[in-house]
C-alpha cells in the first residue's frame, strides 16, 4: 500500500471513528431523554423565533466572515477580492466537519489568492486563535461565577490572562523575522477581529436565550455563564464540530438552574441545524461550484 493509499485509508477510518464516538455520545444523551418531547420542542417553535435565529445566525456569519477577511489583510502584501473571501469562508464551513474539532477550516486556504500558501495558512492560524480566544475567555469569565471547584486564583489569572491575550500576540509577531511585517496591519485590523469574536459570541448566546426563554424563564446572563462552559466542546475534537459533547455539557449545566433537559437538547440541536448544519450545505454547493470551474 503506497503513501496516498495510506492517507485515504486513514482519512475513512477517521472519519467513520468520529461518526461513532458523535453517534455514541448522543445515543448516551437521548436515552434518558423523553425523544418525543425532544422532538416535539423541536417542531413546535413558532414561526417569528425561527426567523430570528436564522437573522441572529446570518449576522453572526458576516461578523465571522468579516473576521476572516481582516485576518487576511494582516498579510501587507494581500489583495482584497471580497468575493474569494466568501466563498472561502463558506467553504470553510462545509471543511469543518471532515476532521474532529472542526479543524478541517483550515483547507479554505487553498481558495484564497495571497502572496503565498503560508501567509494564507498563518492568516488561517490567527483567525482560530481568535475564534479559540473567544471561547476560552468567555469560559474563564464564566468561571468567576461558576467555580467547578477551581480555587480563585486559577480562575482570575486565568481569566487576566485571556483577557490580554490578543494584546501579547502582537508581541509573538516580534519573534520570527518573517512575522514582524504583519505588527502593522495587526495593531490595525486585530482590534476590530477581537470585537467581531465577542459580538459573534454574544449573538450566538441570544440565540440559545430566545429559544430557552419561550419554553421557561431563565436570565440571558445565566444563558451567558453555562453556554460559555458548554462551548468548550469545540476544543475537544473527538467529535463532529462538537455535537454530542455540546448537548451533554449543556444539559448538564443548565438544568442546575431548572432548566428541562428536553427543552436543552432540542434547541442546542435546532441552533447546530441552523448555524452549522445549513451553511455547511451552502458551503458544499459553493466547492463544487469552485471545483468544477477549476
Amino acid at each position: 500500500m503506497n503513501a496516498d493509499s495510506r492517507k485515504k485509508l486513514w482519512r475513512i477510518l477517521s472519519f467513520v471513528l468520529k461518526l461513532l464516538i458523535t453517534g455514541l455520545i448522543l445515543w448516551g444523551l437521548f436515552r434518558r431523554l423523553d425523544i418525543g418531547l425532544v422532538w416535539q420542542n423541536l417542531i413546535s417553535q413558532p414561526l417569528w423565533l425561527i426567523l430570528a435565529i436564522v437573522g441572529l445566525a446570518v449576522i453572526r456569519h458576516w461578523g465571522q466572515y468579516q473576521a476572516w477577511q481582516y485576518s487576511l489583510q494582516i498579510n501587507p502584501l494581500y489583495e482584497l477580492k471580497r468575493v474569494e473571501v466568501f466563498n472561502s469562508y463558506m467553504i470553510g464551513q462545509a471543511l469543518r466537519f471532515a476532521v474532529p474539532g472542526s479543524w478541517g477550516i483550515i483547507g479554505k486556504v487553498a481558495y484564497v489568492s495571497n502572496s503565498s500558501k503560508g501567509a494564507s495558512l498563518l492568516s488561517c492560524f490567527l483567525e482560530r486563535i481568535f475564534v479559540s480566544w473567544s471561547i476560552f475567555a468567555f469560559a474563564s469569565l464564566a468561571l468567576l461565577f461558576i467555580p467547578q471547584g477551581i480555587p480563585a486564583w486559577i480562575r482570575w489569572s486565568l481569566f487576566v490572562f485571556l483577557i490580554t491575550l490578543p494584546f501579547w500576540l502582537y508581541f509573538v509577531l516580534n519573534l520570527n523575522r518573517r512575522w514582524k511585517r504583519l505588527r502593522p496591519n495587526y495593531i490595525r485590523y486585530a482590534p476590530g477581529i477581537t470585537l467581531l469574536m465577542i459580538a459573534t459570541t454574544l449573538l450566538n448566546m441570544l440565540q440559545y436565550w430566545l429559544m430557552l426563554h419561550l419554553s421557561q424563564a431563565v436570565s440571558f446572563w445565566d444563558v451567558v455563564k453555562r453556554m460559555s462552559l458548554s462551548n468548550l466542546s469545540y476544543s475537544i475534537p473527538i467529535t463532529v464540530a462538537g455535537l454530542g459533547l455540546k448537548e451533554s455539557f449543556a444539559v448538564s449545566l443548565l438544568t442546575k438552574i431548572g432548566l428541562q433537559a428536553e427543552s436543552i437538547a432540542s434547541t442546542t440541536l435546532a441552533i447546530f441545524i441552523i448555524n452549522d448544519v445549513i451553511p455547511a450545505l451552502i458551503g458544499a454547493v459553493i466547492f463544487l461550484r469552485v471545483k468544477a470551474a477549476r
